[in-house]
């Protein structure tokens, strides 16, 4: 019984001629080919066969390049028979796709020629572009090449410059440091030197202020001592007697500078004398009553006027007893402040230690003595103006 084949696309059975190949004969000479034609179609179409001999060459590139089939068609093949129709289909199929692939083939032959010819002329210009480009580039270069070692000899001269102006500023740096050292140690030279000079000045003057603090400015510019039986202020005699007799105008003067030095002491302790006020106008001054500024008394004497006829006198003595008035106020006051001022004589009223300033109803000896008392206890006022100060 003959065998059937069946077709792999139509399904359609078919049977198979004597002498036909099997599947393994025709795989092996299509090369091992997806399509195996039927033995009988070659056999009944000589222009089929014809064909296929053409499409073995075909299959044969194909099967080179692995993936042809799927260019031709849209389904694999499997290695089984087809029925005539099938296959004629199947060429016309091939046909149509080998001349769409002729065609391909041509254009992309035609355009690689054409890539080929227009990058063969474009690299002949483009060579001689690109040699004058190489050659601007190398000259460009070579130029940079210059200006880097120009630029690096100017900074190794630079660098050399800035090492020696570092040099330089060292020593300038040295310089400047020894001036502000030698300037330094002439300043404190200066300042130990006007140091110094001020501490001399300073124990020259804290002697001079203790020297000074130690002398009592009333005592030197008004002193008082004594001549004998005499009482003196700053050499003048206060009083006269007979057996040395002493011209009035020693005796004014001696008036006015005690009164000017009453004054002093009074105003030195800041007392104002309650009934009277002293008016020291050297050997004219006077004292005047407060209660009373008609009330003038003299403290001096006139030159022409005698011994003989001074008794009697009143407006001489009225002063000389108001004087002594002053003595004694000044005396309580300077004892109120200081308790231990005791002066040497006690003044009650015009007389101190019972002899009487009154030239009136006194001898001059008795006179002269008392001023001398007068003059002694001012000195004591003269000295606790000193203890004062102190």
């Amino acid at each position: 019984m003959a065998a059937a084949w069946k077709c792999h696309q139509c399904q359609l059975s078919f049977p198979a001629e004597e002498g036909g190949r099997d599947e393994e004969e025709d795989s092996a000479a299509l090369g091992e080919s997806w399509y195996h034609l039927s033995a009988s179609a070659a056999a009944n179409a000589p222009k089929e066969h014809e064909m296929e001999q053409e499409f073995a060459s075909i299959f044969k590139q194909m099967e080179e390049k692995r993936k042809i089939n799927e260019l031709v068609c849209d389904h694999l093949l499997e290695t089984y028979p087809l029925c005539e129709s099938c296959t004629e289909r199947l060429l016309v199929e091939l046909i149509a796709a080998k001349e769409n692939a002729t065609r391909e083939c041509e254009m992309y032959t035609k355009e690689y020629e054409r890539l080929k010819e227009e990058i063969h002329s474009e690299g002949a210009s483009s060579d001689v572009d690109l040699r004058e480009q190489i050659e601007r580039d190398e000259e460009e270069e070579r130029q940079l090449i210059a200006k880097v070692q120009a630029l690096e000899e100017e900074r190794i001269s630079l660098r050399r410059k800035m090492g020696e102006i570092e040099q330089k500023g060292m020593l300038v740096e040295e310089m400047h440091n020894c001036y502000w050292r030698d300037y330094n140690e002439l300043q404190l030279q200066l300042r130990s030197t006007d140091r110094d000079s001020f501490k001399r000045k300073i124990e020259a003057a804290s002697l001079q202020l203790e020297m000074l603090n130690k002398t009592n400015v009333i005592n030197d510019a008004f002193h008082i001592s004594h001549n004998d039986v005499y009482g003196t202020i700053n050499g003048f005699r206060l009083g006269s007697i007979q057996t040395q007799p002493v011209e009035w105008d020693e005796i004014n003067a001696a008036w006015g500078q005690t009164t000017l030095l009453l004054q002093t002491l009074a105003s030195n302790w800041d007392f104002t004398f309650p009934h009277f006020r002293l008016v020291p106008m050297g050997s004219f001054s006077r004292i005047i009553k407060r209660d009373d500024e008609k009330c003038v008394y003299d403290l001096f004497c006139a030159s022409d006027i005698g011994l003989s006829r001074i008794f009697g006198f009143g407006s001489f003595d009225k002063g000389m007893a108001a004087f002594l008035e002053c003595v004694r106020a000044l005396q309580e006051h300077v004892k109120s402040i200081d308790p231990t001022f005791s002066p040497p004589y006690r003044i009650v009223e015009h007389k101190i230690e019972e002899l009487s300033v009154k030239l009136q109803f006194n001898t001059y000896d008795k006179w002269t003595k008392a001023l001398k008392y007068m003059l002694t206890n001012i000195k004591w006022l003269v000295a606790s103006s000193l203890s004062r100060r102190s």
